[in-house]
């Protein structure tokens, strides 16, 4: 019978090794597992992440290509006015040299209507006289 005690104690050693091996082994996965949860925990954290700054940089984009757009509207309004402007002064120029002309022809047209103009007097040519008028006669006297 001690045989036999000797044997059961000797099996239920060896079970328990194995049992405590197997726990062992246990222990060791549960323990991977936890690691490779907290790693894909920070993984996922981490893709959030990286989700809201793509959302943010998206939103920042959409927002400078609408003030862009806007800008380029106000651009292109303002090219306009500048060429209404500019079609402006060259029709205003276009009407000033039309009014040019047409005084210029009209005071061509008056210059050709006017009588032509006597020739100017020649104050020496009075008969010889004129020193005489000049010096009212009494020193006219007295230079003959």
């Amino acid at each position: 019978m001690r045989e036999a005690e000797i044997a059961r104690r000797e099996h239920e050693l060896e079970t328990s090794l194995a049992a405590d091996e197997r726990v062992q082994a246990l222990a060791l996965r549960e323990a991977e597992l936890e690691r490779r949860e907290r790693e894909v925990e920070r993984g996922q954290d981490a893709l959030d992440a990286q989700r809201e700054r793509l959302d943010a940089v998206r939103a920042e984009y959409e927002a400078r290509r609408d003030t862009i757009a806007a800008r380029a509207r106000e651009l292109d309004a303002e090219r306009e006015r500048l060429r209404d402007r500019s079609a402006a002064l060259v029709a205003t120029g276009m009407e000033i040299e039309q009014r040019e002309r047409a005084v210029a022809s009209a005071e061509a047209a008056l210059v050709e209507q006017l009588p032509a103009s006597p020739a100017p007097i020649d104050p020496t040519d009075e008969g010889g006289d004129w020193w005489g008028k000049q010096l009212n006669g009494s020193a006219a006297a007295a230079l003959h």
